[in-house]
């Protein structure tokens, strides 16, 4: 593929992408972009569950709910890395999406594997049958979309997700600094671990996110030196 072709197909598919960011924007609080949105909080929730665990801690209970609030209880284990897991994993989760087309045979792998990790989260942590079936189905677009990775509006969409996941992240930080007084979030708890000021943590976080997001576009979207 000569040079011309390769940034005609990038340029194509960045305004793709850029257009599905914006419809998602435009109906952000309807039933279209509704199952994105609860997948992205299930991610989340496990990031919380995944960091209990790797830190020796026991996962007491993990919810979610269809009004897509969720909750993750645990016991022992280092708390300031559970209380940002939410933060943390949800990001490189977004971003191990949003880049998995710049290598099919590695990617196609990637997306399968974290797909299988959190169906069986799910149907270990979750007792609704009702949104493991969803999660189930969510889950199965991903899996057969990895196989076919090489094409280029599947490439599209499997980055449309994990840019919707990874900028999830901003809105999650924003809704926890503007909360009402006393509810309780990521960012108050570990403003109480660590005396950090919720709005310093928010901010600090917000900064970090938007620098691998773009750093994430340049890299997969940036024109190769030779």
């Amino acid at each position: 593929m000569n040079t011309a072709s390769s940034r005609k197909e990038k340029i194509v598919e960045l305004t793709v992408l850029l257009l599905l960011l914006i419809f998602s924007f435009v109906f952000w609080d309807t039933k279209f972009v509704y199952p994105i949105k609860l997948f992205v909080v299930l991610l989340h929730e496990q990031c919380h569950a995944l960091a209990a665990l790797l830190t020796g801690g026991k996962i007491e209970s993990m919810n979610i709910g269809f009004d897509l609030g969720g909750s993750c209880q645990a016991s022992g284990g280092n708390a300031v890395v559970i209380a940002s897991a939410g933060y943390i994993g949800s990001l490189i989760l977004g971003l191990l999406f949003f880049l998995s087309p710049n290598n099919i045979k590695i990617g196609r792998w990637i997306v399968f594997s974290l797909s299988i990790l959190i169906l069986v989260f799910t149907i270990v942590m979750i007792k609704s049958e009702m949104f493991i079936l969803i999660v189930a189905l969510l889950v199965g677009v991903l899996i057969a979309a990895s196989f076919y990775m090489s094409v280029p509006i599947v490439s599209i969409l499997i980055r449309a997700f994990g840019l919707l996941s990874a900028i999830y992240v901003l809105f999650d930080i924003k809704n926890d600094l503007l909360k009402t007084k006393n509810a309780i979030t990521d960012a108050s708890i570990i403003s109480n671990l660590t005396g950090i000021p919720e709005i310093a943590y928010g901010l600090i976080w917000l900064v970090i996110s938007l620098i691998f997001l773009v750093l994430a576009v340049r890299f997969s979207y940036a024109e190769k030196k030779k």
